[in-house]
């Protein structure tokens, strides 16, 4: 399971619930508040994570 989000409540309910997540910058928050949740990934644009999908899923 991997938890896609573009807020830090979405990356904050994946950490809680023990899921892998993958932030996307283009979004409701500033990615730089992401790191301390610990993402595997912050895309910054559609093609980005569709290319790191493809890649790591």
């Amino acid at each position: 399971t991997l938890m896609i989000g573009d807020t830090t409540h979405d990356l904050q309910m994946a950490l809680n619930a023990g899921c892998a997540s993958v932030g996307v910058s283009y979004g409701a928050h500033e990615p730089d508040a992401f790191e301390a949740l610990k993402p595997l990934h912050i895309a910054h644009s559609v093609r980005e994570l569709h290319d790191w999908l493809r890649t790591n899923a």
